[in-house]
């Protein structure tokens, strides 16, 4: 049972009865709380005496104002409208000219009273449209938030969250600033959620989880707070919206512990109903305290958000997947701890993505069916995230690929994310059965590596583009959102691989790994190049393509406006390719990724390359790892580095840069640039040159 406080109307019999607040040990009402009951309060009554609001150690009256618990008395309510009764005395004995103007004078005092009466009506009635059009806004911005279809990709972390105190015993209105707090995420359970011809109603309701420690409050606060004070409302006073249901907590009867006990589930509602409120105070705090500060520096929309609340809560949305990502930043986290707080990833049947509790998530699919998916993964070494609905696995023959394929169809769903590889020479069949299989699939994010696919005699008679028909199809899935594919080398003679219907598609990628080309593969590759073959990763990793090689492909990749990944290493490329390259690196305007691990380049490469990285506009990683630039090629990236606006990662691993190099590179890192991983292992820097460079990461 949740302790009460008993109140009446002065004058009157019913009672009311108003839950108590538990802070600090101490039993205490919210003003609040009985404004809500007694709209128009003046002030509060024990008998002939006037409760007074409770102060602090300094006799300041505390925030947010409350009164002590009086136990077994009811307590009297005084409303500014109350009418004193006046004794008057009978006039029927004499006639009196005094007693006369008495009587005038009380009925003007009472006709006062009439008008003082219809004025605050009037206030009442303004405030009560006021608190309904407040509720509409609530109810309005919380149903477009829980109807927002989200992309799968955008979707990492669950969505909705409200804060409570970390702990009861820390809910102290005089020491409000000092609190901390935890985020509990939400599970987003409903009709979607419910096992077909089910009456039992799945509500909205905390996750089965500790919650996250927040660690910068403050900023956490300004930044979430409108957002959080719209879930706060929707949990306290509940809501019905697009078969989501979320009881008030005046009224919450269950919660996600089954097994508690009535009065168990009483206390946890009681706590949960004191966290919210007290939760709610603290953002009303923080934005009067802001309010009254000049010093405090907030954004626009925060601006609103201190300044007019119910316009600002017209401008609440969903967060995007941004605002989503930047969370983890505010909150204390293991690192084995994924931020999901138990939940699971699900898709709907329109396509809406949810982040449900694990009960909720299993009532969605076929148990035995997904413990048969299980096994098929852990016996292949792959693994199966259940609460991101992923699988990473590697098959080993036709046969491995077929009980997969008929796992992840009888499971009915829980899988979007897949990567897969065809680790044998599979065929054209394979391919086929496998389209079959996604087709019936939830799987909307796909990495797909066939690089050792083999096509058969029969198949060798098709055209190219035949052949590959297959992933056309899977392309033109139109639930996949995003896809990768590692091809074979047969796609050298491939120069389109596009789905006729592809605007369902966010991102389409291809990548490539020819080891051992011939030379005349390898011409026929790079003039596809040039004509926007759809390739975006190229592997010529260990293919001795010389300058030559290197010569022939920059020539291709100063027109080429698809490959954004390009590796090079162990090709003995050189001075000569360095430099060609580095031509190519002034107008190609795609890729930004480039490794030339271990090509016998030294410093004349380096100089030409860092006179291309000034102009260049997309290249942010850079290996030179295993070559010999030495201290003339470092000096010359230390320069280009003041200057360039992209590049944020360059592996330097031993080039003999030696201490003078290093010297060089630290005066770059003093300066402002994009640079965030610098590896410059097995160099001699000296303790002169590893001095430079901690001082240098000092201001950097």
């Amino acid at each position: 049972m949740v302790d009460t406080q008993s109140f009446r109307l002065i004058g009157e019999l019913d009672i009311e009865k108003i839950p108590l607040r538990n802070v600090n040990g101490q039993n205490i009402v919210y003003w609040w709380d009985i404004q809500q009951v007694f709209p128009g309060i003046k002030h509060v009554k024990n008998g002939e005496v006037a409760v007074t609001m409770m102060r602090d150690s300094h006799q300041n009256i505390i925030e947010p104002h409350c009164i002590e618990h009086c136990p077994n008395v009811v307590l009297e309510v005084v409303l500014s409208t109350t009418v004193k009764h006046v004794h008057v005395d009978s006039p029927m004995s004499t006639p009196n000219p005094e007693f006369e103007s008495t009587i005038l004078h009380k009925l003007h005092g009472i006709h006062d009273q009439v008008d003082m009466t219809q004025r605050i009506a009037q206030e009442v009635l303004e405030l009560a449209k006021q608190m309904n059009d407040r509720l509409i806004l609530i109810q309005s911005k919380t149903e477009a938030i829980l109807t927002q279809n989200y992309e799968l990709l955008e979707y990492t972390i669950p969505r909705l969250f409200i804060v409570l105190p970390e702990t009861s015993t820390s809910w102290d209105p005089t020491k409000m600033f000092q609190a901390k707090f935890r985020l509990h995420f939400i599970c987003e359970c409903g009709e979607h959620t419910k096992a077909s011809g089910s009456k039992i109603p799945h509500h909205l309701h905390l996750a089965n989880h500790d919650g996250y420690v927040i660690n910068k409050p403050t900023e956490f606060f300004l930044k979430y707070g409108p957002f959080l004070m719209l879930m706060l409302q929707m949990i306290k006073l509940g809501a019905g919206i697009a078969g989501h249901v979320v009881p008030a907590l005046a009224n919450l009867k269950v919660v996600d512990a089954i097994d508690f006990a009535e009065s168990s589930v009483n206390s946890v509602t009681s706590k949960i109903i004191q966290g919210v409120d007290y939760s709610l105070a603290y953002l009303e705090e923080s934005r009067n305290l802001i309010k009254k500060s000049s010093d405090v520096d907030v954004g626009g929309d925060a601006r609103a958000f201190l300044d007019d609340l119910g316009s600002y809560l017209a401008g609440v949305e969903g967060l995007e997947g941004v605002e989503l990502r930047q969370l983890g930043s505010y909150l204390e986290t293991n690192k084995s701890d994924n931020l999901l707080g138990n939940l699971y990833r699900m898709t709907t049947k329109d396509g809406h993505v949810k982040w449900v509790c694990r009960h909720h998530y299993r009532s969605g699919y076929q148990e035995a069916q997904t413990q048969k998916l299980r096994d098929i993964v852990k016996l292949a070494g792959g693994v199966f995230d259940e609460q991101l609905g992923s699988i990473n696995i590697t098959l080993t023959s036709s046969f491995a690929e077929a009980e997969f394929c008929e796992a992840i169809n009888k499971a009915k769903g829980g899988v979007y994310d897949l990567d897969i590889t065809f680790g044998w020479d599979c065929s054209r069949s394979d391919l086929q059965a496998f389209e079959k299989a996604l087709k019936m699939s939830s799987v909307s994010i796909l990495r797909l590596d066939i690089e050792r696919f083999q096509a058969s005699i029969a198949s060798k008679l098709l055209s190219t583009s035949t052949r590959y028909e297959i992933l056309i199809r899977i392309m033109e899935h139109t639930n996949m959102k995003m896809i990768h594919i590692v091809l074979s080398k047969d796609f050298i003679k491939l120069r389109s691989l596009q789905p006729k219907r592809s605007s369902h598609l966010h991102k389409l990628s291809f990548e490539m790994t020819p080891q051992g080309i011939g030379a005349s593969d390898f011409r026929v590759l790079v003039k596809s190049l040039k004509t926007n073959n759809p390739l975006t990763t190229l592997n010529f990793q260990d293919n001795l393509i010389g300058k030559e090689g290197a010569l022939t492909l920059s020539e291709a990749l100063k027109t080429n406006t698809t490959l954004t990944t390009l590796n090079l290493e162990y090709n003995s490329i050189g001075n000569e390719g360095a430099v060609a390259l580095s031509g190519a690196l002034k107008t190609n305007t795609t890729l930004t990724t480039l490794n030339l691990q271990d090509n016998s380049i030294a410093n004349e490469g380096a100089l030409a390359l860092s006179e291309a990285l000034k102009s260049n506009k997309t290249l942010t990683t850079l290996n030179l790892e295993w070559n010999s630039i030495g201290y003339i090629g470092a000096l010359a990236l230390s320069e280009a580095l003041k200057t360039i606006i992209t590049l944020t990662a360059s592996n330097l691993q031993n080039n003999w840069i030696g201490e003078r190099g290093a010297l060089a590179l630290s005066k770059a890192l003093k300066t402002i640039n994009p640079l965030t991983t610098l590896n410059l292992q097995r160099n001699s820097i000296g303790n002169e040159g590893a001095l430079a460079l901690s001082e240098a990461l000092k201001t950097n």
